[in-house]
């Protein structure tokens, strides 16, 4: 299992797949492999980043990932297909081909015993997750008696997620001089006061997972050294826990910033998301892996939050560790992916 796991990887890292790239290839590639099990994959979403959903029998358990990928980046030492230690290291190899990798080889395993399953891999996650958000609506995802969500965790169960708020703030100000400060209104000295006010949301908490975090990340303002800047912007990334919501956000930083001087535009948001520990999915799961599972929240999101409408009971379990993703020299352990292969058809077919 481990020399497949390699041999399906590796096609996979050096199929390119971020958002700029043309997703057709890589969509062929698993679509290939789909067929070849006997399987009839049906497609949702847009042409240029659909989802594939592969359903075999039918009441199985659903299994799910990405294809796509961040940007490679700069300043590697390893190149996207290399082994070494049973690393195989490449952007996406971790984040999260590995997962998809170890979907199809499960694949194999529960077609040859007849086992029910759907798979889902979408190619829009690192973006949009409109593919996930239309694969939802497919009847297999929603009558499954839980969906996985193969991203690396360490075979940690998770089980709740963080809710997403991503919003700019705009100051305008009045061009002037800079030899004549008086004449003009600084945007940037605007925008600087009003995150002063916020810096007690912008504490770095010891468990990012219990509360809110908000982060200032990026900042545009200013067109020459000697302008005096009439507009700055920034981007703020905010996620906050189950007891919160787009709205209590807004208040937290409008009762600090006050509601004047400045524009807000929200350009993303996801809920917070989260199953049962007790229910009955989240123990098999558990008695699969061993006692000693953990289950557990992350401060991030997945496309876990995109089938909250179409089942209850997710949850996100796969090989590698999440702090691995987005990194250079990216890499997943291909033991932990043949272990995946083995715990997937194992839980597929406790579930059937």
């Amino acid at each position: 299992m481990k020399e497949k796991a390699k041999e399906v990887l590796t096609d996979l890292v050096l199929l390119k797949s971020t958002s700029e790239d043309d997703s057709r290839p890589i969509v062929d590639y698993v679509t290939a492999r789909l067929k070849k099990l006997g399987l009839k994959p049906k497609y949702y979403g847009s042409k240029e980043h659909p989802a594939i959903i592969a359903p075999f029998r039918k009441g199985g358990v659903a299994l799910s990932g990405h294809l796509d990928t961040v940007p490679h980046g700069t300043g590697w030492m390893h190149e996207d297909g290399e082994f070494e230690d049973w690393r195989l290291y490449g952007r996406g190899a971790c984040d999260m081909k590995g997962g998809c990798t170890a979907m199809l080889l499960a694949a194999e395993e529960m077609v040859a015993a007849n086992v029910p399953f759907v798979l889902c891999f979408t190619t829009d996650e690192e973006t949009t997750m409109i593919g996930a958000g239309a694969a939802a609506k497919d009847l297999g995802l929603r009558k499954a008696p839980a969906i996985v969500v193969t991203e690396p965790t360490g075979f940690e169960i998770v089980i709740k997620e963080k809710g997403l708020l991503h919003f700019a703030i705009r100051t305008n100000g009045v061009s002037a001089h800079a030899s004549m400060p008086h004449l003009g209104d600084n945007a940037i000295t605007k925008m600087t006061d009003l995150l002063a006010k916020t810096k007690d949301l912008q504490r770095i908490p010891k468990n990012p997972t219990d509360v809110m975090t908000m982060s200032v990340d990026t900042i545009k303002g200013g067109t020459r050294i000697n302008v005096i800047p009439d507009e700055c912007e920034v981007e703020v990334d905010v996620r906050y826990p189950p007891n919160m919501n787009t709205k209590s956000v807004l208040k937290l930083l409008r009762d600090r910033m006050g509601r004047d001087g400045y524009e807000i535009k929200i350009l993303h948001e996801l809920d917070p998301v989260g199953t049962d520990a007790r229910s009955p999915a989240v123990k098999a799961l558990r008695n699969v892996i061993g006692p000693k599972a953990k289950v557990t929240a992350v401060p991030y999101a997945t496309e876990m939050v995109m089938f909250k409408d179409a089942n209850k009971v997710l949850m996100v379990c796969g090989p590698g560790e999440s702090e691995i993703c987005h990194c250079n020299d990216e890499w997943v352990d291909i033991r932990e992916i043949a272990k995946a292969v083995d715990i997937y058809s194992e839980y597929c077919a406790r579930m059937a």
